[in-house]
């Protein structure tokens, strides 16, 4: 098998979804794998082999422990030894026992491998199985999850239902419902994106970026959570925000302060892949991202409107549409600091005496002469 290929198979043994498919369990899921198959000319040959995989070890290990694949696999490698000391005890193989001795040990190799692979699903801990795909597979109103990717352009603008601003990296996504709800507002990242959090201190804001968990109030912050890469980064850049390791946060059930760092600006938490490990460090300036809002500070002083607007589209990947002769003379003095662009846009047009509409990834500004 190709090394693309095995990379292929590892990822199928690793998604909850497929797991749950292949063992009959999600019969609804049908045509979405059938649909996975026409992806790449060997993915149908690889699903197969994972599924036939994966049903081998549900009858071969129902009452699956680490002891007794641990049993099995030595119990395999005892059997291997002992043909191959009586076949040097015998000094002499015939091409039929030769052949025979091969399949017998081809088998005892299989029977090995399934069990070692089931027991490297069974101990792998949360961070193998915690996932983009797999955090939106869960949830139980996946219907009404909205979903944005920057495949493209350098940067994306995206407004979240309670007005917070997301500018999205190049390859990112997140997703995150129509409505938040009464309690919490939460979103789910995978890649990289910078935040302004509407402030509500009566409903947090959580993102879960693979194996981090991201608890804020109202504040603007980076999350570099790209799925390839070996650590996870949030760095503040106003506020405060709490941060987790997904398996802490889960293992309390509330995310009291079991393994909670808390970061104020210009602090970073990084999460090591490979470690599990959970640092914070200081950070002058917390350019996470290198994208020009994470040092951006929006403040004022009789800045002429077009200077303004400028800066704005440089921070958000946004195109803003004015009449530039007849609002010429216009300037703004005002601080802005880490309000959403929503906001911001709100202040500047209520100081001008303006309104503005967005359109697609522009806002129009109607406005009059400032003479």
């Amino acid at each position: 098998m190709s090394d693309s290929n095995f990379s292929l198979l590892q990822a199928l043994l690793e998604n909850q979804r497929f797991i749950c498919w292949a063992k009959g369990e999600k019969p609804e899921d049908d045509a979405y794998w059938q649909q996975w198959k026409l992806n790449g000319p060997d993915h149908a040959k690889v699903l197969e082999e994972a599924a036939e995989l994966i049903n081998s070890m549900e009858a071969s290990y129902p009452q699956l422990s680490n002891a007794h694949i641990e049993h099995a696999i030595g119990d395999s490698l005892e059997k291997a030894k002992q043909i191959e000391r009586e076949k040097a005890a015998a000094n002499a193989v015939a091409w039929k026992g030769f052949r025979r001795y091969w399949s017998i040990a081809a088998a005892l190799l299989l029977t090995a491998g399934i069990a070692w692979a089931a027991f490297i699903m069974h101990s792998r801990d949360t961070r193998k199985t915690i996932s983009y795909d797999n955090d939106l597979y869960q949830l139980a109103d996946r219907d009404s999850i909205i979903e944005n990717e920057n495949l493209s352009a350098s940067l994306k603008y995206v407004q979240l239902p309670d007005g917070s601003s997301v500018v999205l990296h190049k390859n990112s996504k997140i997703s995150y419902p129509g409505d938040f709800g009464k309690e919490k507002r939460a979103v789910f990242l995978s890649g990289e994106a910078f935040f302004e959090v509407t402030k509500n201190p009566e409903k947090p804001f959580f993102v879960y970026a693979n194996e981090l968990v991201t608890k804020v109030y109202g504040t603007s912050f980076s999350i570099s959570a790209g799925k390839a890469k070996s650590e996870i980064v949030v760095a503040v850049k106003t506020g405060k925000v709490s941060v987790w390791s997904r398996k802490d946060y889960q293992s309390n059930g509330t995310g009291n302060s079991t393994g909670l760092l808390v970061l104020t600006r210009n602090q970073k938490a990084t999460f090591d892949r490979n470690l599990r490990k959970l640092t914070r460090t200081e950070s002058r300036i917390p350019k996470l991202l290198d994208i020009p809002i994470e040092e951006q500070v929006f403040n004022y002083t009789e800045t002429p409107v077009s200077e303004v607007f400028q800066s704005l589209e440089s921070a958000y990947g946004i195109k803003i549409v004015y009449n530039k002769e007849i609002m010429s003379d216009c300037s703004i003095t005002a601080v802005l600091g880490d309000e959403p662009l929503e906001n911001k846009m709100k202040w500047i047009c209520t100081i001008l005496e303006a309104s503005y509409q967005r359109q697609g990834e522009k806002m129009i500004i109607t406005g009059n002469s400032c003479k």
